[in-house]
């Protein structure tokens, strides 16, 4: 008898009648078999009929349900035997259906599926273990029509048979019996465990027409639970009573979950619904049903091979591969989403390639829309065919590839792979096509998510390291999918969403950094102060002036009087013109000191001026980038900026004071040269002058000179406090720097509380960011298996890379002394140090500035002349200790950063294993994109228990909503998770290095065989999954 096999593109979701009739049914509603004459004509013509609505009818499978008889499967077979019978295109079951005596006021009906492959004898055989329970007699045709007769009328009466109208009729006695006869439930259960090989499956209905649910399991527990125990398939109709038999807890079986999990030893049964056609077309109607007439669209879906085994596999997975409905999820995602599933891969030569070498040359695969697992030997072609379906996806992982390279396939020149393509042919009918040797172009859209092995940890450690943002991309990106429209405001990406929410942020973060680095400049203009040299240094200048002074007090000229000897008339004009050039000459010193101090004040104006000019361009600045900041959101609101904010600036005060200022820089100037110019002819006249004194006048004039002189000199040494090269001028100096300690403690605190206004900007900064992965969040909390087991959570961090921070201060500073001495024992001091600290909490954050730069202090202090204050001996040449400062205090080390919670550890805390597991949930579970995801070998790393506890739930979950292809050599991803489609691949070195791929259902047995064989293991070493192998 023919049958269907499975296909290449493996289990798949069929419909699948197993509870029909055929004509030889007692109760069959048409045409029946003449069981008197099985070769007649008349029998071979309804068989074809039979096969005619077979192959006509909507389901794949079928399995007859014949009262007492297995004479339909038996016409089915011998008809299908014959040279000119039609072809039967569906899968077909032989069964039987019977009724049990049971403690119930109805009747009780049973069921029994049989293998297709199964001999005739074994069904003969499994009859004769049947007893009837009143008689105790072998179940036959015979004993059919004996029972009938001998029963009393009262059993005969409800179905309208009298018993003087079968004594002599056969088939009326055949079909009384038949009506009222009842088996042992020993002897049912006795002959289902007789036949060999499995090739007998216990069906049950539950709920539906005279079900074991009439039967009071309270007052008849062990009868009950026997028959739910020997009874690996149920039927029934309602949802949550199906739930509960699969092992899905809802809230509508809650009340009677737990108590049917334990009456079924928590092992599920796999639930169906026939259409118990009793003929072969339908009529549209409850009561005249045909084959794949599903009773309110209650269709029974199978996915699996329309093979015994592959509803043997459907029994042990009912949850996953099975379905009671109009249309299972999965093909209505997919029919509503066809751009984001594959249908086949082919790949061939180039035309006109003339390699002798087969390579990938004949490959034509259609692939399952769950989930794919490509198995086989090392180097036997498996990430060769991952990396082919990456490149026709366009994934952007190429630089991931490991066969598609330059050191494998591609070659230096790019051969062998210039002369392959491949195509990828999508459910909507799009196809994409590339040759195997160029990558796709950069401008075209991602249609696969490709995760190849090493990406993983690749991805988790940089992040960790602080190395790269490829993880925190990823976040941001997931993150920005589940923002609504109303969060983004137009933004395209993650980027543009927090440049348009945080640009507050910014200008506050600018403003106190600016104004920390004005305190970072004065602290260490302080700290260059209060080197000892510098104070060592004015104090030797002031003694040295002071002894300069006391010198000068010795040579004061002696004190003279005038001269009173009797002056002719002459010397007397002479001794008042020299009295009045001194006078001039004092005053035109006392003008020159003036206008020094007024070309001081002046060039002080004219600074004032341009700083002021300054200042206003940059108010100017300041408030045409407010305008631009702020004119879609005040044209949102239909706000004028002028409503808000007005600027008018005049720049004429300026102007005017500017040429004030010029002018009298000019009359200064001017001034100057006169008094230059008067004093230079006022000296030559006064030597003039002398010359015509006699002796003591002269003598005294010259006293009167030194004396001014002497007391020039005498104000130039003691000079002023604004005077640096003066006593008075060296003694502020001094007494300043004594002070600066004082100012440099003032300068320090406030720097502190400007790193605290820093991070309280970043920590606000941080919790909007926070705000932004609620959607997330939510999401989590609602998917029980990612919030109970997983306890995956975001989490918005202020973090940096500490190494990343270290390299910046060591491009700043020496690392030639203690704990900085060498670069391992300086990165790993700064490493203990941030390891130390929760940077999530202010004061540790800030304490961590203050910490390293009280270390870097007294590491600087160690250095040749030992210094209190400053850290100059440290310094890289062209750097300064403000830039080391702003580098500790203003905190761009810190940034709002994502990261990923797993069972209460962040990312960091996990092995590199989990943290790919842990990605691997991400995408398959948060991630937002429908693409189809490639991984190649996420087992990585990863022990059996991880396997099974992490990622065989994960993928069990994803692929209800993705297709998902994986490469794998772990036997629990393949076979626990249940892949619906299993791809072996094979390099054959000796037959023109082919490599090719075998595709199928895991329960298919050529697949099964690949699977034992190759997964690491014999069938023992899989447990309880050995009803997958055969």
């Amino acid at each position: 008898m023919t049958t269907q096999s499975g296909s290449e593109r493996g289990s798949v979701w069929r419909q699948w009648d197993l509870h029909i009739h055929t004509p030889a049914s007692f109760e069959w509603r048409g045409a029946k078999l003449d069981r008197k004459y099985l070769d007649s004509a008349a029998n071979k013509a309804l068989v074809d009929e039979m096969i005619k609505a077979l192959n006509q009818a909507e389901p794949a499978v079928f399995a007859l349900m014949d009262y007492w008889t297995f004479d339909g499967w038996f016409a089915l077979k011998r008809r299908l035997a014959e040279p000119d019978a039609p072809k039967l295109t569906k899968t077909v079951f032989p069964g039987i259906e019977l009724r049990l005596a049971a403690p119930m006021k109805g009747r009780l009906n049973a069921h029994v599926l049989f293998s297709n492959e199964i001999d005739d004898q074994i069904l003969k055989d499994f009859l004769a273990h049947l007893r009837i329970a009143l008689n105790g007699r072998i179940l036959s045709d015979a004993a059919l029509i004996a029972f009938a007769r001998e029963a009393p009328e009262g059993l005969l009466k409800p179905h309208g048979i009298k018993l003087e109208q079968i004594v002599d009729d056969d088939e009326l006695a055949y079909v009384a019996g038949a009506k009222i006869i009842e088996l042992t439930c020993e002897s049912y259960k006795d002959a289902i465990a007789k036949v060999p090989d499995d090739q007998a499956i216990g069906f049950m209905p539950y709920d539906t027409n005279d079900g074991l649910s009439d039967v009071k399991w309270t007052e008849h527990y062990a009868y009950f639970l026997g028959l739910v125990r020997c009874s690996p398939i149920f039927e029934s109709r309602n949802a949550d009573l199906r739930s509960a038999f699969v092992g899905e807890k809802t809230p509508g079986n809650a009340g009677f979950y737990a108590g049917i999990r334990n009456g079924l030893k928590d092992v599920s049964r796999l639930v169906v619904a026939g259409s118990d056609a009793h003929c072969f077309i339908g009529a549209g109607n409850p009561d005249k049903r045909g084959y794949g007439d599903f009773p309110s669209d209650k269709k029974t879906w199978i996915k699996a091979d329309p093979t015994f085994r592959g509803l043997q596999q459907a029994i042990r997975e009912p949850a996953k591969r099975s379905f009671i409905g109009l249309t299972p999820p999965k093909l209505e995602h997919i029919a509503g989403n066809k751009t984001h599933f594959i249908d086949q891969v082919v790949i061939s030569k180039v035309k006109d390639s003339v390699l002798a070498s087969q390579w990938l040359g004949d490959v034509r695969l259609p692939l399952n829309s769950d989930l794919v697992a490509i198995i086989g030997n090392k180097g036997s072609g498996k990430s060769a065919l991952a990396d082919v379906l990456a490149l026709l996806g366009h994934s952007r992982q190429t630089n991931h590839f490991s066969f598609l390279r330059k050191e494998r396939f591609r070659g230096k020149s790019g051969e062998p792979a210039r002369q392959f393509e491949g195509s990828l042919v999508w459910h909507d009918g799009t196809v994409t096509i590339s040759n195997l040797n160029i990558d796709p172009p950069a401008e075209k859209v991602e249609m696969v998510r490709y995760i190849p092995q090493g990406h993983f940890e690749d991805l988790c450690n940089a992040h960790v390291t602080g190395q790269s943002n490829a993880f925190e991309d990823e976040l941001r990106s997931v993150i920005f999918s589940h923002t609504d429209d109303a969060i983004r405001l137009g933004a395209l990406d993650f980027n543009q969403l927090i440049e348009q929410q945080e640009s507050t942020f910014r200008l506050q973060l600018n403003e106190f950094r600016k104004d920390l680095k004005r305190v970072n400049l004065e602290i260490a203009n302080y700290e260059n102060q209060l080197n000892p040299l510098i104070k060592k240094s004015l104090v030797e200048q002031l003694g040295l002036k002071q002894r300069q002074l006391a010198d000068h007090e010795a040579v004061k000229p002696a004190e003279m009087e005038k001269p009173s000897t009797d002056l002719s008339p002459e010397q007397q004009v002479t001794a008042v013109t020299l009295e009045k050039i001194a006078a001039e000459l004092k005053r035109l010193e006392e003008g020159r000191t003036a206008a020094n101090d007024a070309a001081s004040q002046l060039a002080a104006k004219s600074k004032a001026l341009k700083d002021v000019r300054e200042q206003v361009r940059m108010l100017q600045r300041t408030h045409d980038q407010f305008v631009e900041d702020t004119s879609k959101d005040l044209a949102l609101l239909g706000v004028p900026v002028i409503d808000l904010v007005k600027v008018e600036i005049k720049y004429d005060p300026l102007e005017q004071l500017a040429e004030a200022v010029l002018a009298d820089q000019a009359a200064v100037g001017n001034s100057t040269k006169a008094r230059e110019d008067a004093r230079q002819k006022l000296l030559e006249q006064q030597t003039e002058a002398k010359a015509r004194l006699d002796l003591p006048q002269l003598i005294y004039q010259n006293y009167l000179l030194a004396v001014d002189d002497w007391q020039r000199k005498h104000h130039e040494l003691v000079g002023t406090a604004d005077a640096p090269e003066t006593v008075r001028g060296l003694e502020a100096r001094i007494a300043q720097i004594q002070a600066l300690p004082e100012l440099l403690k003032i300068q320090r605190a406030h720097r502190q509380k400007l790193a605290g206004d820093v991070y309280d900007i970043l920590d606000e900064q941080r919790r909007a960011r926070e705000a932004l992965f609620k959607p997330v969040q939510e999401l989590i909390q609602s998917n029980s298996l990612i919030r109970d087991e997983y306890k995956l959570g975001f989490k918005a961090k202020l973090g940096g890379s500490i190494d990343a921070f270290a390299t910046s201060l060591f491009s700043l500073l020496k690392q030639n002394v203690g704990e900085f001495r060498g670069e391992d024992e300086s990165f790993n001091t700064i490493r203990r140090l941030g390891e130390a600290v929760d940077f999530d909490n202010r004061e540790e954050a800030v304490a961590f500035a203050q910490d390293l730069h009280d270390k870097i202090s007294a590491a600087a202090a160690t250095i040749g002349e030992k210094v209190e204050y400053g850290i100059d001996s440290m310094l890289r040449k062209d750097k300064s200790s403000n830039e080391v400062y702003d580098l500790l205090f203003d905190l761009s080390y810190l940034e709002p950063r994502y990261s990923l919670l797993f069972q209460d550890a962040e990312i960091e805390q996990l092995s590199p294993g989990q943290r790919g597991a842990l990605l691997l949930i991400f995408y398959l579970l948060v991630d937002k994109g429908r693409n189809p995801i490639i991984l190649d070998q996420p087992e990585e790393n990863l022990d059996n228990e991880t396997v099974v506890s992490l990622l065989v739930p994960v993928l069990t979950d994803a692929k209800k909503r993705r297709q998902i292809i994986m490469v794998t050599h772990n036997p629990n991803l393949a076979v626990v998770c249940d892949a619906e489609q299993i791809i072996w691949s094979h390099f054959d070195r000796a037959n023109g290095q082919k490599i090719s791929y075998t595709a199928g259902a895991i329960e298919s047995p050529a697949i099964n065989g690949h699977v034992v064989k190759v997964l690491e293991g014999t069938k023992p070493a899989f447990d309880n999954r050995r009803f997958k192998y055969h």
